[in-house]
């Protein structure tokens, strides 16, 4: 991690001295995001613009403890962020320059990488550095990382991408029509992925009825992110702008 992701390691550092939480207990949450998540964790989406009421939009489930995190570094772009608060990337988030991304974990890939620090980590230095998804892509192809992940992107043009990574491997993913869809094995996934492709335009508000579940809902061209309470008892939806 010190090798290859050098600002997200000197983050995990300070995190430990200011929490005073072991820095060891930190690496260990670190090295459970290389194992495949349960599906419920795995859910995941994008939409291009010609399908939406807005310049495309990203969407991922939420975990029961995310927190929004506005990250302004010394160098890069400024962003902000769902993610929890032991990590130091972002579960998904975007940026001032309206490069959006979304990260989760793949139930269904192959086995984790035991010296790798995990691919997901990629995802904040495509917030930090980039501000267009062919650069992203690039970047996102080439660096190394471990464990199973499915990064999804897009940006103000409207237009949508992914790469999944599995250990060492890397492909990328374009998707016909416009709309990308990950459910991990969703018990209603026939169900959620008819009521996505019916929907004209499709709107964040749709997604919290359409998965009955929370989600973080990310819209790069208002540079904003969401939280869905879905159909969550005592969850409010709430926007949070950059």
């Amino acid at each position: 991690m010190r090798r290859f992701y050098p600002q997200q390691a000197e983050m995990l550092e300070a995190l430990s001295d200011a929490s005073r939480v072991p820095l060891a207990w930190l690496i260990e949450r670190l090295a459970d995001g290389r194992r495949p998540a349960l599906p419920a964790d795995a859910l995941a989406l994008a939409a291009a613009s010609a399908l939406t009421d807005c310049e495309g939009l990203l969407a991922r489930a939420l975990p029961v403890d995310a927190i929004v995190r506005r990250s302004r570094p010394e160098s890069g772009f400024r962003s902000i962020e769902w993610t929890q608060p032991w990590r130091v990337a972002a579960l998904a988030g975007v940026n001032e320059a309206g490069l959006a991304v979304a990260c989760v974990s793949n139930p269904v890939a192959g086995a984790a990488t035991r010296s790798a620090a995990p691919a997901a980590l990629l995802a904040q230095d495509c917030l930090r550095r980039f501000d267009s998804l062919d650069g992203a892509i690039d970047w996102l192809l080439v660096r190394p990382g471990g464990g199973s992940s499915l990064l999804m992107l897009a940006d103000l043009s409207g237009e949508i991408a992914g790469v999944a990574a599995d250990g060492d491997q890397r492909r990328l993913l374009r998707p016909a029509g416009g709309l990308m869809i990950h459910t991990g094995g969703h018990a209603r996934q026939a169900e959620i992925e008819k009521g996505l492709r019916e929907a004209s335009p499709l709107m964040g508000s749709d997604l919290g009825r359409l998965f009955g579940m929370p989600l973080v809902v990310v819209e790069p061209g208002r540079r904003r992110i969401g939280m869905l309470g879905g159909c969550a008892a005592g969850v409010a939806d709430r926007w949070f702008e950059i």
